[in-house]
């Protein structure tokens, strides 16, 4: 299988090959007198570069470095943020007991759906609430409240779904019929009977139930937790070239930027395109006379 550390070693390579100067465990503390201020292993560093692009990262995921500290830098520059919110999240619910046993188990073959979203894709039951690639892209809408329902048979319709639940049970249960006729495994089967307790008897009504059951939810997972944000650098603070309107000089790229991607994939690509697009752009700024610091202490 393809590992990302195989890549990375081998952008690092071509990066040395071009002469790109690495600089580890240094640390950005802001500004003074036009300056970029770093602490370093080797003390303090003061740099004035013609062309600085700022690639700093959301605030997910802090311990691997994405803490977002560098919008207390921008904010003294008076640069207008919008603050982060957690998107590519989980969604935390309140479970009852019976649930327990179904923690770490997948839940597949559903469709999720909010007020403008449908999302059809796998999610795992966890302790806190449901995780994975079928809620996750349902973020934006989450964060604004929006109902939230599954549908448990996305394949059938629900009077496909009515016709096959008239089908005669004899002595069988509710569930077992449920499992026979519509193939619905424990974990579906779980979930209706947390929110849909008593089951409707009559065939037409838990059709509807099943492709409209409601999952109540109190919100999405912390921040730190979140594989992506929203929010950051708004792009009205940016020229067509990405440079900060404010900080001549000055760019920015990746997911400081104000935006959000539906999945990890679609949020990588970005990311490396708007770096193309802001190291082009400050390439291009490098050939013309420096500018006049618009830097505040």
């Amino acid at each position: 299988a393809m590992k990302a550390s195989t890549l990375l070693r081998s952008w690092l390579e071509r990066l040395n090959t071009l002469g790109v100067v690495q600089k580890t465990r240094w640390h950005w503390t802001g500004w003074q007198d036009g300056h970029l201020q770093f602490d370093t292993p080797q003390g303090p560093v003061s740099l004035r570069p013609k062309a600085t692009i700022l690639a700093l990262g959301g605030a997910s995921w802090a311990r691997l470095g994405s803490d977002g500290k560098w919008v207390d830098h921008l904010h003294r520059q008076g640069i207008s943020l919008v603050p982060f919110q957690p998107a590519n999240t989980g969604i935390l619910v309140d479970w009852s007991p019976h649930m327990a046993r179904h923690f770490g188990q997948p839940l597949k073959a559903v469709a999720f759906h909010t007020k403008t979203r449908v999302s059809r894709g796998e999610a795992v039951i966890s302790e806190t609430g449901l995780e994975g690639g079928g809620v996750y892209p349902l973020s934006p809408d989450l964060r604004q409240g929006s109902p939230l329902s599954l549908d448990l048979c996305p394949d059938l319709t629900q009077d496909q779904i009515a016709e096959r639940l008239r089908q005669p049970r004899g002595k069988a249960s509710w569930s077992n019929h449920l499992r026979k006729k519509l193939r619905l495994d424990k974990t579906r089967l779980a979930l209706l009977a947390e929110f849909c307790r008593p089951l409707p008897q009559e065939p037409v009504h838990l059709a509807k139930v099943i492709k409209t059951l409601r999952l109540p939810y109190r919100g999405l997972s912390p921040l730190d937790q979140a594989i992506s944000v929203a929010g950051g650098v708004p792009f009205t603070e940016l020229n067509n070239d990405l440079m900060l309107r404010d900080l001549p000089g000055v760019f920015c790229a990746g997911e400081m930027l104000d935006w959000e991607a539906p999945t990890g994939g679609y949020l990588l690509t970005a990311c490396f395109a708007t770096g193309r697009w802001a190291g082009r752009a400050a390439a291009q700024y490098c050939t013309l006379p420096r500018q006049p610091s618009k830097i505040k202490d």
